[in-house]
């Protein structure tokens, strides 16, 4: 069983992986689009682009159990404001909760895979009291290490302080709920899988055993994401993130560093939704291209168009975005808590975070440096194949197979 309420590509692709090997008892998730309605809906442009890619071609409908109230809340909450915000949020989480655990009382797999947040208060409760194998897979960071992020950016970079979630003013009350909720998670869940060594460490100092940790490295799929046909690197150079903009992802490190180093034939594209309260940004607007939010369809080609990747964040899981980027054959400037797999000096470089001073050096160098951007590429489109998702399938199955 795999249980995650969203469209994350790790759970979607832990279903395509189970279900190839006719292993996948059930997918229990959020809304599902079954065609009908919903494929209506998406033609003539009405539905919200999150939901429209809540589907997975060739798995069997059969396989999944839909519990779209989790949906209706979320699309409640995101109208709301603190507190009745935090509220909904807590309501819908455990809704799902409670509806998962019924259906592993009803299905009883052999091995339940869930996804961080949604398990902790009666789902993986009642798979230690039943004796049911459990595997967690951590899509975030250790949550001691993101208090003391914040109480770092608190402190050093109070004009972007209010953007760190991108979409308003940390609720302190609920961010410390969910941080006790994924802290329950790794303590109950018989074994913790997480996609970076960054966070295994982190876990393991803070006393998890090693036995526990399971490190399973993300993935972009190589065959939508592929290196610009012909691709020359010139004198001119433009550097792209892509991701939330926020603080989180180091926002203010980069545009102070972008402004060390700027010069002319040089850009920075940030593609992303921008962040409702914009004030942060404004001393910046004339000086880097805001590309907005992309179309899932059209990532893959607005990426291979750049020609250096840069992802400073400070508190993350293991971004998909930056195996995409390598998988375009973009050299990529990334931090460890970025849970990238780019290689030091071969498929670019590893930047302590909230460093301006390393990232500018960094982004400096390879914009002067033509045909060193060039060997990156090739060693960046090599790494990203080695990290494709049918990798991520068969570590998985493995892993499934040893808890069991």
């Amino acid at each position: 069983m795999v249980a995650c309420p969203d469209s994350r590509p790790p759970a979607y692709q832990a279903a395509i992986g189970f279900a190839r090997e006719s292993r996948l008892q059930s997918l229990v998730t959020g809304f599902y689009d079954r065609g009908g309605v919903l494929s209506l809906a998406r033609s003539i442009g009405s539905i919200d682009h999150r939901l429209a890619r809540r589907r997975i071609d060739g798995l069997d409908p059969g396989l999944v159990r839909s519990l779209p109230s989790f949906d209706l809340f979320l699309g409640l909450e995101n109208r709301l404001s603190s507190p009745a915000r935090g509220r909904v949020a807590r309501l819908r989480t455990s809704m799902f909760d409670r509806d998962l655990r019924r259906v592993i009382r009803r299905d009883r797999p052999d091995v339940a895979l869930m996804f961080s947040d949604v398990a902790s208060e009666f789902s993986l409760p009642e798979c230690r009291k039943s004796g049911l194998p459990t595997l967690l897979s951590m899509v975030h960071g250790d949550v001691r290490e993101e208090v003391e992020v914040l109480a770092r950016e608190r402190e050093i970079s109070p004009d972007f302080f209010g953007m760190y979630l991108s979409d308003g003013p940390i609720a302190t009350d609920d961010l410390r709920w969910l941080h006790e909720r994924r802290l329950q998670d790794i303590q109950i869940a018989d074994h913790v899988m997480v996609p970076s060594d960054h966070i295994a460490s982190r876990l393991a100092n803070h006393g998890l055993p090693r036995r526990k940790i399971h490190v399973i490295p993300y993935a972009a799929d190589t065959r939508r994401f592929v290196p610009r046909p012909g691709k020359v690197h010139r004198e001119t150079c433009n550097f792209l993130f892509a991701g939330g903009i926020s603080q989180r992802k180091g926002l203010k490190y980069l545009l102070e560093a972008w402004r060390r180093i700027r010069r002319p034939g040089w850009t920075l594209s940030l593609l992303g939704a921008l962040p409702r309260d914009r004030s942060a940004l404004e001393p910046y607007r004339d000086e880097v291209e805001f590309l907005g939010r992309v179309g899932h369809s059209d990532m893959p080609a607005q990426m291979a168009e750049a020609d250096v990747f840069v992802f400073p964040s400070l508190f993350e899981g293991s971004a998909v975005v930056t195996y995409e980027a390598l998988a375009c054959g973009l050299p990529s400037i990334v931090t460890a808590e970025a849970g990238s797999v780019v290689r030091d000096g071969l498929d670019g470089y590893l930047v302590p975070s909230a460093n301006i001073e390393s990232l500018a050096n960094q982004m400096e160098r390879l914009g002067n440096d033509p045909s060193l951007r060039a060997s990156m590429a090739r060693s960046a489109r090599q790494r990203a194949e080695e990290f494709d998702w049918p990798r991520y399938h068969r570590s998985l199955l493995d892993l499934a197979d040893r808890v069991a």
